[in-house]
């Protein structure tokens, strides 16, 4: 099958009303603010209603007018939701909850499927994660240079 882009500004307002009528909608995750554990193009988001949500859930929503992030809860205090990426070391971004589109259901890397309501190994990293924020920079860049196979590069000469 035959793949090509389609700007989100056009795409998640339709996927959001499939949502609201009741289904699951399957995207492939873009960029890479959510980084080490979603990746930009491996990943696969299976997003559906955020009934309920909560403080560490992953959620879609409309920052502002057509524009789009899925990002982790990181507060909720006053009608008003603040969220910050998993791989983002600064900003956040501030929305009332009436903006929330959808809630992450399913993460799919491998053909492996991660049920955020189930998978242990998920919910582990939910918990741990957000606390590291201090040390987060740090893991991160461990991060690309290990596993991302960058650590060659650094020190290769250039001639």
């Amino acid at each position: 099958m035959p793949k090509f882009s389609v700007d989100n500004s056009i795409f998640l307002p339709q996927v959001v009303r499939l949502i609201e009528e009741g289904h699951s909608a399957t995207i492939i995750a873009r960029g890479d603010s959510m980084r080490p554990f979603i990746e930009d193009g491996r990943d696969k988001l299976v997003l559906g209603k955020a009934d309920s949500i909560k403080v560490g859930d992953v959620i879609l929503a409309e920052v502002s007018e057509g524009s789009f992030v899925c990002h982790r809860i990181e507060r909720i205090s006053n009608g008003m939701i603040t969220m910050r990426g998993d791989g983002n070391v600064i900003g956040t971004e501030c929305f009332p909850k009436d903006k929330v589109r959808a809630k992450l259901l399913q993460v799919i890397r491998k053909g492996k499927v991660y049920t955020m309501a189930t998978s242990r190994l998920w919910r582990l990293y939910s918990a741990i994660w957000p606390r590291l924020y201090p040390v987060r920079r740090y893991l991160l860049a461990l991060y690309r240079l290990i596993w991302l196979h960058q650590l060659p590069h650094r020190f290769s000469k250039n001639v």
